[in-house]
Protein backbone atom coordinates (compact mmCIF):
# COMPACT_ATOMS: atom_id res chain seq x y z
CA UNK A 1 0.00 0.00 0.00
CA UNK A 2 2.86 2.36 0.78
CA UNK A 3 4.35 1.86 -2.68
CA UNK A 4 0.99 2.60 -4.33
CA UNK A 5 0.61 5.90 -2.48
CA UNK A 6 3.93 7.31 -3.78
CA UNK A 7 2.79 8.09 -7.40
CA UNK A 8 -0.36 9.77 -6.10
CA UNK A 9 1.66 12.01 -3.83
CA UNK A 10 3.96 12.88 -6.74
CA UNK A 11 0.99 13.81 -8.91
CA UNK A 12 -0.51 15.95 -6.19
CA UNK A 13 2.77 17.80 -5.73
CA UNK A 14 3.05 18.38 -9.50
CA UNK A 15 -0.46 19.82 -9.57
CA UNK A 16 0.33 22.10 -6.66
CA UNK A 17 3.56 23.25 -8.29
CA UNK A 18 1.69 24.02 -11.52
CA UNK A 19 -0.73 26.18 -9.61
CA UNK A 20 2.09 28.38 -8.27
CA UNK A 21 3.53 31.04 -10.56
CA UNK A 22 7.20 31.85 -10.33
CA UNK A 23 7.73 35.63 -10.38
CA UNK A 24 11.10 36.58 -11.83
CA UNK A 25 13.14 39.47 -10.38
CA UNK A 26 12.69 41.39 -13.64
CA UNK A 27 8.90 41.24 -13.34
CA UNK A 28 9.12 42.37 -9.73
CA UNK A 29 11.24 45.34 -10.77
CA UNK A 30 8.84 46.19 -13.61
CA UNK A 31 5.95 46.19 -11.17
CA UNK A 32 7.67 48.98 -9.22
CA UNK A 33 9.00 51.03 -12.15
CA UNK A 34 6.33 53.76 -11.90
CA UNK A 35 6.87 54.39 -8.20
CA UNK A 36 8.71 57.61 -7.38
CA UNK A 37 11.49 56.47 -5.08
CA UNK A 38 14.28 58.80 -3.89
CA UNK A 39 16.93 56.32 -5.09
CA UNK A 40 15.66 56.45 -8.67
CA UNK A 41 15.38 60.22 -8.63
CA UNK A 42 18.89 60.65 -7.25
CA UNK A 43 20.37 58.25 -9.80
CA UNK A 44 18.59 60.05 -12.63
CA UNK A 45 19.80 63.50 -11.55
CA UNK A 46 23.39 62.28 -11.25
CA UNK A 47 23.19 60.61 -14.66
CA UNK A 48 21.72 63.77 -16.18
CA UNK A 49 24.89 65.69 -15.34
CA UNK A 50 27.12 63.11 -17.07
CA UNK A 51 24.92 62.87 -20.18
CA UNK A 52 24.84 66.60 -20.90
CA UNK A 53 21.14 66.96 -20.06
CA UNK A 54 19.93 64.15 -22.33
CA UNK A 55 17.01 62.52 -20.50
CA UNK A 56 16.92 59.30 -22.52
CA UNK A 57 20.62 58.62 -21.91
CA UNK A 58 20.19 59.57 -18.25
CA UNK A 59 17.36 57.03 -17.88
CA UNK A 60 19.52 54.31 -19.42
CA UNK A 61 22.50 55.18 -17.22
CA UNK A 62 20.37 55.27 -14.05
CA UNK A 63 18.74 51.95 -14.96
CA UNK A 64 22.14 50.31 -15.40
CA UNK A 65 23.36 51.73 -12.12
CA UNK A 66 20.38 50.59 -10.04
CA UNK A 67 19.49 47.43 -11.93
CA UNK A 68 15.89 48.69 -12.05
CA UNK A 69 14.28 50.40 -15.02
CA UNK A 70 13.94 54.16 -14.77
CA UNK A 71 11.54 55.16 -17.53
CA UNK A 72 10.98 58.53 -19.14
CA UNK A 73 7.31 58.39 -18.21
CA UNK A 74 8.31 58.19 -14.55
CA UNK A 75 10.63 61.18 -14.99
CA UNK A 76 7.85 63.28 -16.55
CA UNK A 77 5.54 62.25 -13.72
CA UNK A 78 8.10 63.35 -11.14
CA UNK A 79 8.70 66.65 -12.93
CA UNK A 80 4.98 67.37 -12.94
CA UNK A 81 4.26 66.44 -9.33
CA UNK A 82 7.52 67.04 -7.44
CA UNK A 83 8.83 70.61 -7.36
CA UNK A 84 11.98 69.66 -5.46
CA UNK A 85 12.86 67.07 -8.10
CA UNK A 86 12.14 69.56 -10.90
CA UNK A 87 14.50 72.06 -9.25
CA UNK A 88 17.28 69.48 -9.03
CA UNK A 89 16.77 68.52 -12.68
CA UNK A 90 17.08 72.18 -13.72
CA UNK A 91 20.33 72.51 -11.77
CA UNK A 92 21.65 69.28 -13.29
CA UNK A 93 20.79 70.58 -16.78
CA UNK A 94 22.84 73.73 -16.16
CA UNK A 95 25.84 71.73 -14.95
CA UNK A 96 25.51 69.29 -17.85
CA UNK A 97 25.34 72.13 -20.38
CA UNK A 98 28.46 73.72 -18.89
CA UNK A 99 30.35 70.41 -19.09
CA UNK A 100 29.23 69.85 -22.68
CA UNK A 101 30.30 73.36 -23.73
CA UNK A 102 33.67 72.92 -22.02
CA UNK A 103 34.27 69.60 -23.80
CA UNK A 104 33.26 71.11 -27.14
CA UNK A 105 35.64 74.04 -26.65
CA UNK A 106 38.50 71.75 -25.68
CA UNK A 107 37.88 69.69 -28.83
CA UNK A 108 37.90 72.85 -30.96
CA UNK A 109 41.18 73.94 -29.36
CA UNK A 110 42.74 70.58 -30.19
CA UNK A 111 41.48 70.78 -33.78
CA UNK A 112 42.93 74.26 -34.25
CA UNK A 113 46.33 73.06 -33.02
CA UNK A 114 46.29 69.66 -34.69
CA UNK A 115 45.75 66.49 -32.73
CA UNK A 116 46.62 62.81 -32.55
CA UNK A 117 43.93 60.19 -32.11
CA UNK A 118 43.74 56.42 -31.97
CA UNK A 119 41.73 54.27 -34.35
CA UNK A 120 41.14 50.54 -34.45
CA UNK A 121 41.83 48.90 -37.81
CA UNK A 122 41.51 45.31 -39.01
CA UNK A 123 44.71 43.83 -40.42
CA UNK A 124 45.67 40.42 -41.77
CA UNK A 125 48.66 38.71 -40.20
CA UNK A 126 50.42 35.87 -42.00
CA UNK A 127 50.77 32.81 -39.79
CA UNK A 128 52.59 30.61 -42.27
CA UNK A 129 52.81 30.13 -46.00
CA UNK A 130 49.14 29.20 -46.43
CA UNK A 131 47.37 30.64 -43.37
CA UNK A 132 46.40 34.13 -42.27
CA UNK A 133 44.62 35.45 -39.24
CA UNK A 134 42.69 38.67 -38.70
CA UNK A 135 43.69 40.98 -35.87
CA UNK A 136 42.40 44.31 -34.62
CA UNK A 137 45.18 46.78 -33.97
CA UNK A 138 45.18 50.29 -32.58
CA UNK A 139 46.77 52.81 -34.93
CA UNK A 140 47.82 56.33 -33.99
CA UNK A 141 46.77 58.95 -36.55
CA UNK A 142 47.22 62.70 -36.87
CA UNK A 143 44.70 65.38 -37.81
CA UNK A 144 46.22 68.65 -39.10
CA UNK A 145 45.00 72.04 -37.81
CA UNK A 146 41.53 72.88 -39.08
CA UNK A 147 40.73 76.42 -40.27
CA UNK A 148 36.96 76.00 -39.77
CA UNK A 149 37.46 74.90 -36.16
CA UNK A 150 39.59 78.01 -35.53
CA UNK A 151 36.92 80.21 -37.09
CA UNK A 152 34.16 78.71 -34.91
CA UNK A 153 36.32 79.07 -31.79
CA UNK A 154 37.14 82.71 -32.52
CA UNK A 155 33.53 83.60 -33.25
CA UNK A 156 32.55 82.14 -29.87
CA UNK A 157 35.46 83.40 -27.75
CA UNK A 158 36.49 86.71 -29.38
CA UNK A 159 33.19 88.51 -29.91
CA UNK A 160 34.18 91.14 -27.33
CA UNK A 161 37.13 92.00 -29.59
CA UNK A 162 34.83 92.54 -32.55
CA UNK A 163 35.76 89.36 -34.37
CA UNK A 164 32.98 87.90 -36.48
CA UNK A 165 30.70 90.93 -36.10
CA UNK A 166 30.18 93.88 -38.43
CA UNK A 167 28.52 97.13 -37.38
CA UNK A 168 27.03 99.55 -39.90
CA UNK A 169 26.17 103.06 -38.73
CA UNK A 170 23.94 105.42 -40.69
CA UNK A 171 22.60 108.89 -39.96
CA UNK A 172 19.84 110.69 -41.81
CA UNK A 173 16.93 109.50 -43.86
CA UNK A 174 16.90 106.76 -46.45
CA UNK A 175 14.83 107.54 -49.55
CA UNK A 176 14.00 105.22 -52.40
CA UNK A 177 13.28 106.14 -56.05
CA UNK A 178 11.73 104.25 -58.91
CA UNK A 179 14.54 103.44 -61.34
CA UNK A 180 13.81 102.18 -64.83
CA UNK A 181 16.41 99.85 -66.26
CA UNK A 182 16.58 99.09 -69.98
CA UNK A 183 18.62 96.12 -71.13
CA UNK A 184 19.97 96.56 -74.67
CA UNK A 185 20.45 93.70 -77.09
CA UNK A 186 24.16 93.65 -78.03
CA UNK A 187 23.48 91.86 -81.32
CA UNK A 188 21.00 94.55 -82.41
CA UNK A 189 23.48 97.35 -81.60
CA UNK A 190 26.20 95.62 -83.63
CA UNK A 191 23.87 95.22 -86.61
CA UNK A 192 23.07 98.95 -86.56
CA UNK A 193 26.76 99.83 -86.56
CA UNK A 194 27.38 97.68 -89.66
CA UNK A 195 24.34 99.06 -91.50
CA UNK A 196 22.53 95.75 -91.36
CA UNK A 197 18.84 95.52 -90.68
CA UNK A 198 18.03 98.85 -92.45
CA UNK A 199 15.10 98.91 -94.91
CA UNK A 200 15.80 100.22 -98.43
CA UNK A 201 12.93 102.50 -99.63
CA UNK A 202 14.02 102.38 -103.33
Amino acid sequence: MGKLDTPMRGRARSKMSKGKKNISPQRKSKANEHYTTPDKQKAFVEALVHTGGNRQLACERASQQLGVKVSRSSVYHWLKNNQNFAKKVAEANQIGDAITIDLAQSTLVQRTQGMYYKEQVVVKVKVDKYKERVEVKEVKKYLPPDYHAAKILLSAKAQHLGYGTQKVEHSGEITTKNIQVTIANPYEAKANENGEGEIDDQ
